[in-house]
């Protein structure tokens, strides 16, 4: 009996050795679970913080304190003490908290967040583990800009400058100094470079805001060269370093109406013509029934190096030649451009194309030229030659820029201002946003060129428009760039 109870006593206290061995796994695997859960709570969290940070500096890289940005939105996300924890980064003190750099192959640039935070444990401090910690990564990627703004500075802007001058200083305000690159660049009479696109990353921000002319320069409309150099700006940047977004942003209060040439006086200059015919929607006086033509524009200092002006019937078959034998009989055969500055851009184009169209027809017979010299084998300098074959190069020049094999392809946006855009003018009576519609390649125009990328026009009716114009654009830039 004693051996007996003997055993007993001894399974007993083995059961009871055995039941707190199992208890104290369970109490362990219980407290593992519940500061495990915990912590996943928290990395989620952390992980949401930093992700937003990330996204957040990336939409700041244009202007603004990116790093600033990040901080706050991280201490909106992981407030101090969240979940019990004990301690985390420091976003205004921690060097490796942010992180930005460019990829100049790719010409895109990633901003990283890290943080990590510090969890005390509940349960398992028993096994001697006080501390959990926790951390996290996020990442955005923001595509670099290479842009061209291409002003329109002619005089019938009249008053309305400063409402233009201050939404095109606010719009490059609004890019990164530091990695993007912009080019400034006006056209009246003739097309200026006023701040040539960098070939290194960044540009003169507060330069480039100072160039833009405080006062209207004035003259006429030479938007084909304008935009043509424009191209050029962008085609500057070396290959293999171009941005990952490429663009040219075009703004006018018109239509394209100087055809740059060689009119048997050297290149490098363009004819012109005013608006026609005269339209009961134009309130300021710039349209004409018997419009003048004017000439010979050099289309880099806009100088007129004939300096004659005079009126011609807009449907008339006569030339500026038949009063005076100092004007070109002719147009010329094709459009020449003597400044550019970038390697293998073309330097002239058809004044008319079977490859584009208008409204779904060719644009050689839509808004095709007339009275073909054979002998001569050009076409007259008439009124009606000079303002199709303007409005036909810009389209011309516009698709050309869009079809660039750069490292990137090139995307145009347009921005038209005031009451001659919509106005129906010209030999086939059009208006001049359905023209910008084509050379921004807009998905709402007929002649949309699903191929190349898709750019938009912008309408702005008066002059507190401009500036809300400019900033939707800015918004699409923003878009693409993420």
């Amino acid at each position: 009996m004693t051996t007996h109870r003997a055993d007993t006593f001894s399974e007993r206290g083995f059961v009871l050795a055995y039941m707190a061995a199992v208890l104290a796994l369970l109490m362990v695997a219980t407290g593992l679970a519940v500061d495990s859960g915990r912590a996943y709570l928290v990395k989620a969290q952390l992980s949401k913080a930093v992700d937003g940070a990330a996204l957040a500096a990336a939409r700041s890289l244009n202007n603004g304190n990116p790093r600033a940005e990040a901080a706050q939105i991280f201490k909106a996300n992981f407030p101090p003490g969240y979940l019990g924890t004990s301690s985390a980064t420091d976003p205004t003190a921690a060097a490796n908290f942010f992180t930005s750099a460019v990829n100049a192959a790719s010409g895109v640039n990633v901003v990283t967040v890290t943080a990590s935070t510090t969890l005390p444990t509940t349960f398992m401090n028993v096994g001697n583990f006080n501390t959990v910690t926790v951390a996290s990564s996020g990442e955005a990627t923001r595509r670099m800009v290479d842009l061209s703004l291409v002003l329109d500075v002619s005089s019938s802007i009249g008053p309305q400058w400063s409402a233009v001058r201050d939404a095109a200083r606010t719009f490059v305000n609004a890019f990164d100094q530091n990695n993007d690159r912009l080019a400034l660049l006006t056209f009246s009479d003739g097309s200026k470079v006023l701040d040539p696109m960098p070939a290194s990353r960044g540009f003169n921000k507060a330069g480039m805001i100072a160039a833009v002319p405080g006062v209207l320069p004035g003259g006429s409309t030479a938007m084909v060269e304008g935009l043509y150099r424009g191209w050029d700006e962008l085609r500057s940047v070396p290959a293999g370093s171009q941005s990952g977004l490429r663009v040219i942003v075009l703004f006018t209060d018109g239509a394209s109406n100087s055809v740059p040439g060689d009119y048997g006086t050297g290149p490098g200059v363009g004819l012109r013509t005013y608006d026609f015919p005269q339209n009961a929607g134009d309130t300021f006086g710039q349209t004409w029934n018997s419009p003048h033509i004017t000439g010979l524009y050099d289309t880099q200092s806009g100088a007129n190096t004939i300096g004659i002006d005079t009126t011609v019937p807009w449907n008339s078959t006569n030339t500026p030649f038949t009063a005076n034998s100092a004007w070109p009989k002719y147009l010329p055969t094709a459009s020449a451009h003597t400044h550019h500055r970038s390697a293998g851009i073309p330097t002239s184009f058809p004044l008319q194309t079977a490859a584009l169209t208008v409204n779904g027809l060719p644009q050689s017979a839509t808004r095709g030229l007339r009275n073909f010299d054979a002998a001569a084998g050009k076409y007259p300098a008439q009124v009606f030659n000079v303002n199709n074959a303007a409005r036909n190069l810009v389209e011309i020049i516009a698709d050309a820029a869009r079809s660039d094999t750069g490292d990137y392809r090139i995307r145009i946006y347009t921005i038209g201002m005031g009451q001659l855009v919509p106005l129906q003018l010209g030999t086939r009576m059009e208006t001049s946003e359905s023209i910008l519609k084509r050379m921004a390649n807009d998905s709402s125009s007929p002649d949309f060129n699903s191929a190349q990328l898709e750019g938009k026009y912008y309408y702005a009716q008066t002059a507190a428009d401009v500036g809300p114009a400019f900033q939707a654009l800015q918004n699409q830039i923003l878009r693409l760039s993420k």
